[in-house]
């Protein structure tokens, strides 16, 4: 692991990490950021993250409310997404906002990325991402290494599915392919957590036995902050979820602040945040140390402990 004040161009992946990933004791969260490396169909154009697309709706409100749409632009500059996306459903109303979302997430016809592979060759068995595309689960489908389900926090079956022999990958927010279900808005998540509380409370359960690595996402998405900060909280002494980014994000003060306050290692890679090929050596590596691991346990497990 990367000291304080001296972040290595590729993370030291710690050795705890390694092996719950590969005994498939580890859950993966994976936002935006991973997204945004794929390309159109045409390599002209990359999936906005979430405050690119909450900009690009401020610009399809702005003929007929200027103010409006400075507010929205205003509230992504401070970080207040949830705030911003209300005004853009409340303005662009469920239909308008639907095709300005296929638009721009469907229409290109993305195509995974690299990154997505890396992490695929994982192996984890539970994923969890709030991303609306449909890349990562597509690109497990072909990948045919084992069966694949894929579950929205509505689902009343998710519970039963995380039990079952196959890799679940859980759609925290919903997905573009029921754009209905989507999780886009300040009520929507006020909403959600009252609907669909046994969800939550799956989630939290499983940060309670599982580790999480959380890759290409902020820590602002407010689901997960709130079960992060009870989660540290009632279990202060409790082994630490991983939280990867780039070495620009956070000074050193705040990535202490938020592993004390969120019960986090950061894990930061020198680079800038838009160096997505630093993001994809560093999860390779992680990869090869977790096959690495994988052979020593199944070697351990095949000849017996040593005498």
């Amino acid at each position: 692991m990367a000291r304080k004040g001296r972040p290595a161009s590729l993370i030291e992946w710690p050795p705890r990490l390694v092996e719950d990933i590969a005994r498939r004791r580890a859950v993966l969260f994976f936002g935006s950021g991973i997204s945004a490396n794929a390309s159109s169909a045409d390599g002209t154009r990359h999936p906005p993250t979430w405050a690119e697309l909450l900009c690009l709706a401020a610009g399809a409100i702005a003929p007929n409310a200027p103010q409006l749409s400075e507010e929205v632009r205003a509230f992504v500059a401070r970080g207040d997404v949830l705030t911003a996306a209300e005004i853009v459903r409340r303005v662009l109303g469920q239909r308008r906002l639907t095709a300005l979302l296929r638009r721009e997430l469907v229409a290109p016809r993305f195509e995974a990325a690299p990154i997505h592979d890396a992490l695929l060759a994982l192996d984890f068995r539970i994923t969890l991402t709030p991303n609306f595309d449909t890349l990562y689960e597509s690109r497990a489908h072909s990948h045919g290494r084992a069966p694949v389900e894929v579950c929205d926090y509505s689902n009343p079956a998710v519970a039963a599915r995380v039990r079952e022999d196959c890799n679940l990958i859980i759609k925290t927010h919903g997905s573009m392919s029921h754009p209905a279900s989507l999780i886009f808005s300040r009520c929507d998540y006020v909403q959600a957590r009252a609907r669909y509380r046994a969800f939550y409370d799956l989630v939290e359960a499983l940060l309670r036995t599982h580790t999480f690595l959380f890759v290409g996402c902020g820590i602002d998405d407010s689901d997960m902050r709130a079960l992060l900060e009870a989660y540290g909280a009632e279990h202060p002494g409790a082994e630490r979820h991983y939280f990867v980014t780039a070495a620009d994000t956070f000074s050193d003060v705040t990535a202490a602040v938020l592993e004390d306050a969120l019960n986090l290692h950061v894990l930061r890679y020198q680079a800038q945040a838009a160096d997505h090929p630093a993001l994809l050596a560093a999860v390779r590596a992680l990869g090869t140390a977790v096959e690495g691991e994988r052979k020593a346990i199944h070697g351990y497990r095949r000849h017996g402990a040593p005498r």
